[in-house]
């Protein structure tokens, strides 16, 4: 036998069984099928409904409680005071507007400022645009005719070589004059003809290299035309003569009719000169003597300024040089003479004066 022993089991429950008892109203003894029917009925009876089970009060805090109670009525009397609206910042002005329109702006209502704001910015927008805009095109145009330009000078500077492998590669060297021509006409028809194309080629080239030298030859003259008045204007600025309309043209004939003959110009090369034609060197002796000249007029009018500046001393009338205080002296001597004729007391107090300041002095 094993030594363990086991805890005592506890005695289960007795179960519960349904009795099912007869129909009131039938006999003793039951059939079958009242038996079977009395049984269904006693098995699918419904149970009896559980009693609900209470739930336990809710324990409310003392905190939760005070702030769910309702608030104190505010006593009469104490207004309650709203919260003003913070104050927005001002609406400043367009840059582009006068001073006048800028003080019209700051007197409007703030919604017609907001709305003038916001229209002002957009044309301002816009118009940025459109600048942009133009730019870019500007930009295009401008390296399109740089384009061109470029295309038209390289073609311009290969006409002459065209014009000299013509000549060099033609087949008509033997055509000197137009008896030969005529001959040929007469002779071989079909290689005066060819003369005839090889002419027309020539004159078309030659044609381009004129057009070429013509439209160098203005571009040239206009540059020196604006190189011209911009130097003038300031000469006029540093020179005040040149800008006055009887003294300018005649300081400038001045020049042209003594100054530069007598330095040694002609009046063909002054003419080449003007028109631009001709070019003249720093390193002309003529333009040398001319700013000798110039330095030797410079130091001249500093050594004119520098006599003027020397002090000079004040002129003193022929004779011995009176001393100082030769005034006081002779005024002091008038005033005794003056008070011995009269001998007032206001004679007295005058002499009085002037021998103090004089002792002071």
């Amino acid at each position: 036998m094993s030594d363990v022993t086991g805890a005592p089991v506890a005695e289960a429950a007795p179960a519960s069984i349904d009795v099912v008892h007869s129909p009131a109203d039938t006999g003793a003894d039951l059939s079958i099928s009242q038996a079977a029917r009395a049984l269904a009925a006693a098995r699918y009876k419904p149970k009896e409904q559980a009693a609900p089970v209470e739930q336990p009060a809710p324990v409310e805090q003392p905190e939760l409680a005070q702030a769910n109670a309702d608030p104190q009525a505010e006593a009469p009397g104490e207004p309650t005071e709203a919260a003003e609206p913070a104050e927005l910042p001002p609406i400043e002005p367009p840059r582009s507007w006068t001073q006048a329109e800028k003080e019209r702006f700051q007197s409007l209502p703030r919604e017609t400022q907001e709305y003038l704001h916001t229209r002002e910015q957009e044309r301002e927008r816009e118009f940025r645009r459109g600048q942009n805009e133009i730019a870019e095109q500007r930009k295009a145009i401008e390296a399109q005719r740089e384009s061109a330009e470029k295309a038209r000078q390289e073609y311009e500077a290969k006409l002459p070589a065209l014009m000299q492998a013509l000549h060099e590669s033609s087949p008509f060297a033997d055509i000197k004059s137009m008896a030969d021509v005529e001959k040929m006409q007469a002779e071989d028809p079909f290689r005066f003809q060819q003369f005839q194309v090889y002419q027309w080629k020539m004159q078309g080239v030659q044609a381009e290299l004129q057009q070429a030298e013509q439209r160098k030859a203005t571009e040239q003259q206009s540059k020196w035309t604006e190189h011209v008045q911009a130097e003038n204007a300031r000469a006029a600025e540093l020179i005040p003569e040149l800008a006055d309309k009887a003294k300018g043209p005649a300081l400038v004939q001045r020049v042209a009719s003594e100054l530069l003959p007598e330095l040694g110009f002609k009046d063909s090369e002054l003419a080449e000169l003007a028109a631009g034609k001709s070019k003249l060197s720093i390193y002309d002796h003529r333009i040398q003597r001319l700013l000798a000249d110039s330095l030797q007029l410079r130091d001249i009018q500093k050594a004119k300024a520098a006599v003027a500046a020397k002090p000079v001393p004040p002129v003193q009338r022929p004779g011995p040089a009176r001393p100082a205080n030769a005034a006081q002296s002779e005024q002091i001597q008038a005033l005794t003479r003056k008070l011995d004729q009269s001998g007032s007391l206001k004679d007295a107090m005058a002499l009085r004066a002037a021998q103090v300041a004089s002792k002071r002095r």
